[in-house]
């Protein structure tokens, strides 16, 4: 910077204030009043207001675009001074000083710097480069204590089990603030009977075995918007449903840390058994690499019938293909050419057959009639099998969990070879997988058949079509399609097989 005697007459003023508490911007108002006062006794012209309200100059992540566009006009010439209400407002972190002064040094540039607090600021010696070195140098050890104070006031919360001052509204609760404006300090959660409700159900409906994104779209399709407003998405139902806050408890990073103060929603039991449902889905979707889709399933029975084409069978003996390894072909749905009516027929691009089909009205009526049959067997037998293997399946998570993290630990320590520790870590996950699989498994069979046969009976003509097929997946592995027998335009039941679960 080179100084200069001619008159200052384009001036851009600079306001920031990093955290807009009031809301409406009135620190930075304030902030630009004085500037302009600052201005006009030096007989100054303000040309431009750079605004970044509400904006932090020490979270590098977020971008000051006003700021950027300050730094542009004073290279391209619109504006040779700049005024802001204290340094701090234009820099808080020693990195963009140093852009600063970088800038400044250019031969062809001539700007001058003033603040309302403390005058010129003045980058042009090695003084002043200096004095604005060490000020930038205490803003910076001042915000990392800030931070300290932030994270030990985090972690004191979650240790409690209290609300953190910050975020959205939780759907399925009311806060109570303390004070008005956008920052003003929660103190209480409570439940919003309504939307509650809801979550109960969807809760309910998941641990039968229904998809997240058949209960996507039966909050879109009823107009249940979230607390923000929007539709509900795939990931902000898996989220909500997962989390610890609906059963009453604190989460911090991803894991459980205690009872919270605000009143849950389900049982914490249900929490859990959503949270293994939920997560081994999501392996097994990573697993096959399987990308999510929300095309509806028209049909109950969809996916399950198979065709025993191409694997050695005998109609009516059990199929003989599961011993010898051997993977039945899957059937899907087609219109028949000849009258209005869909059948299942097998799939000949997946290596079927092509030709063999079965009537998708007569499976359904068939199949209702030997789930219930299935189901008041079942129930009757309960009284015989009253051990529930869930819980040692869930102690044993437990324990491998526990032991993820051990071995996780001595990999950031280093004491044994790293390729010792991550094989042990692979077996480690593929052993809690399989008993979370087996956990969730068993989760969807306990709840569907939590329900009386004679309730189910009743409700059955209300279900959903993805709520009937969860029943049916839940306790059906597959339904095998023998051969059609004479006469054929008969409908016989005994081609059905059906493998339970």
């Amino acid at each position: 910077m080179k100084a200069t005697a001619r008159a200052r007459h384009r001036v851009g003023i600079y306001i920031r204030i990093s955290d807009d508490r009031e809301g409406g911007g009135l620190g930075v108002k304030r902030q630009e009043k004085d500037c302009r006062l600052l201005a006009a006794s030096l007989n100054w012209t303000v040309v431009e207001v750079y605004d970044d309200n509400d904006m932090s100059a020490t979270d590098r992540r977020k971008v000051r675009k006003n700021y950027k566009r300050m730094l542009a006009d004073m290279k391209s010439g619109d504006i040779d001074a700049v005024i802001a209400w204290h340094p701090d407002r234009l820099y808080r972190q020693p990195r963009e000083l140093e852009d600063l002064m970088d800038l400044l040094d250019a031969p062809d540039l001539d700007i001058e710097l003033k603040t309302v607090r403390t005058g010129t600021i003045d980058l042009s010696t090695p003084d002043g480069r200096m004095l604005a070195r060490i000020q930038v140098a205490v803003a910076k050890r001042e915000v990392e204590h800030r931070q300290e104070r932030i994270i030990s006031k985090v972690q004191e919360l979650v240790a409690a089990g209290k609300i953190h001052n910050s975020g959205h509204r939780p759907f399925g609760y009311e806060r109570i603030y303390d004070g008005t404006g956008p920052r003003r300090k929660v103190i209480e959660d409570r439940l919003n009977e309504t939307e509650a409700k809801y979550i109960r159900d969807w809760a309910d409906r998941a641990l039968e075995g229904e998809s997240l994104y058949s209960l996507v779209m039966d909050a879109i399709d009823r107009g249940i918007k979230t607390s923000t407003g929007g539709d509900f998405t795939y990931q902000a139902m898996r989220y909500m449903l997962m989390s610890g806050r609906i059963a009453g408890l604190k989460e911090h990073k991803g894991e459980i840390v205690g009872k919270a103060v605000w009143p849950a929603i389900i049982p914490a039991e249900k929490h859990k058994a959503l949270r293994a449902l939920l997560s081994d889905r999501a392996e097994q979707a990573k697993e096959r690499g399987a990308q999510r889709t929300t095309t509806a399933r028209k049909y109950p029975l969809s996916g399950l019938p198979r065709c025993t084409c191409k694997v050695p069978h005998v109609f009516g003996e059990p199929c003989s293909c599961k011993e010898e390894g051997r993977e039945h072909h899957k059937m899907k749905t087609s219109p028949r050419s000849d009258r209005p009516i869909s059948v299942y027929v097998c799939q000949k691009d997946g290596g079927g057959c092509g030709a063999r089909t079965i009537q998708i009205p007569d499976l359904e009526k068939a199949m209702e009639r030997m789930l219930f049959l299935q189901l008041e067997e079942v129930e009757a037998a309960v009284g015989e099998d009253p051990d529930d293997p869930r819980p040692a399946l869930e102690e044993k998570l437990g324990k491998l969990e526990r032991r993820r993290k051990e071995l996780e630990q001595e990999l950031d320590e280093g004491d044994r070879p790293v390729r010792e520790i991550t094989e042990a870590l692979t077996r480690v996950k593929g052993r809690a997988a399989k008993a979370q699989r087996e956990l969730a498994e068993l989760t969807v069979k306990s709840n569907v058949m939590d329900i009386s046969v004679e309730e189910l009976r009743e409700a059955w003509e209300d279900y959903s079509v993805p709520r009937k097929q969860a029943v049916y997946r839940g306790l059906i592995e597959e339904i095998i399609i023998h051969p059609a027998t004479r006469p054929y335009n008969v409908f016989n039941p005994d081609r059905i097989e059906v493998i339970w679960r």
